[in-house]
């Protein structure tokens, strides 16, 4: 089992389809896209789609990293990334919000007119996850590291393999 945790660790920093970064010393880094391809790899929707839209709301390198991105999908699922500029255009039409740069009662606002439905909530900073996102990225780190809130991820109606919540370090809001 250890092994496959490894795998799946690798697989999610690396993304699915994505040439593996390597930093100056020559040890694997990762990106918010590598990340965020790899989990969303590994999300299940309801009535499993193959084709999500991950939006993007709000600012900052993350944001634009992932913007560049614009597909950060596999051969099994195509996954495209758009800006939207509200809470209401992320509900309407986004299977995946990404969240950086918002104030937090923007951010709250968010967080509590998508919980419970089946949109992976994804953002930066432990306050993210302990308002309700599902998962908080710490960008400020090589390799980008993350967090997993359970209870929000259950909430949703979203299957995420057991795999990467057990690589995310349990965030103190979400009890892992």
């Amino acid at each position: 089992m250890r092994g496959a945790v490894a795998v799946c660790s690798l697989l999610i920093l690396q993304g699915q389809s994505r040439a593996q970064a390597v930093d100056p010393a020559g040890a694997p880094r990762s990106t918010v896209a590598d990340v965020v391809a790899g989990i969303v790899s590994y999300t299940r929707w309801p009535g499993d789609a193959t084709a999500i839209r991950m939006c993007t709301l709000g600012r900052g390198p993350s944001i634009d990293e992932l913007l560049r991105a614009v597909d950060i999908g596999s051969a099994q699922r195509a996954v495209a990334v758009r800006s939207v500029a509200s809470a209401a255009q992320a509900r309407d039409g986004c299977q995946g919000v990404y969240v950086s740069g918002l104030g937090d009662a923007a951010g709250r606002e968010l967080l509590q007119m998508l919980a419970g439905r089946p949109v992976l909530l994804l953002g930066e900073g432990l306050e993210f996850c302990s308002d309700g996102g599902m998962f908080c990225l710490e960008t400020g780190s090589s390799p980008v590291r993350f967090n997993a809130n359970l209870d929000a991820i259950a909430r949703s109606g979203l299957r995420v393999n057991p795999l990467v919540l057990r690589i995310a370090r349990g965030a103190n809001g979400g009890g892992s």
